[in-house]
């Protein structure tokens, strides 16, 4: 008889993984995958700037993942897949597809472009760890296991004990406390 398939969309990101790294499930891989498959998509297009060379890599850094996960203890795949991307990315440009000077200036340049908002989007998360801070702790919690660890709200609330309501309100005043200590500090 057929397997009942699991319910790879109702399970969090660290469970995908190990289902992957225990099981060699493909399946808790792709589900995986598919959450940061834009981000992946974005990146590529932003560093490379050509649709198609970031469609390539798009599908060349799933092959990397397929690899690596398994020899990598990644607690945060968000932040891992962000990292593995870049430097796939940059290993692609700096590939030499043309030659001649203008090609090592216009790199040059990129790379100093990014480095510099690699240095304005360090700024903004130290504003926002500073920020998360000064909150409530109730905000806090709840706006880091729903940002960061991607939590829905009924998890939430299974892990913390608050309603669905006191979730929902800590997130939504969280955020606005947020705002308005980042842009006073900003």
């Amino acid at each position: 008889m057929f397997k009942r398939k699991k319910k790879y969309n109702k399970l969090r990101d660290r469970e995908l993984i190990d289902f992957y790294k225990s099981e060699n499930d493909m399946n808790a891989l792709g589900e995986l995958y598919s959450r940061y498959a834009h981000l992946v998509a974005s990146i590529a297009i932003g560093i490379l700037k050509k649709e198609q060379l970031a469609k390539d890599v798009v599908h060349e850094i799933f092959e990397i993942i397929v690899k690596d996960l398994k020899k990598h203890n990644v607690k945060n795949f968000n932040a891992w897949i962000y990292s593995v991307t870049k430097f796939h990315c940059f290993k692609v440009k700096k590939t030499p597809k043309t030659t001649g000077i203008e090609g090592e200036i216009e790199a040059k340049n990129d790379f100093e472009d990014i480095i510099e908002n690699e240095l304005l989007l360090q700024n903004k998360i130290d504003l926002l760890k500073k920020a998360m801070n000064e909150i409530k702790l109730s905000q806090r919690e709840c706006l880091e296991l729903f940002y960061f660890e991607g939590l829905s709200y009924k998890e939430i609330v299974d892990e913390t004990g608050y309603s669905i309501k006191e979730v929902k309100s800590h997130i939504q005043n969280g955020k606005r406390n947020l705002k308005l200590l980042i842009s006073n500090n900003g």
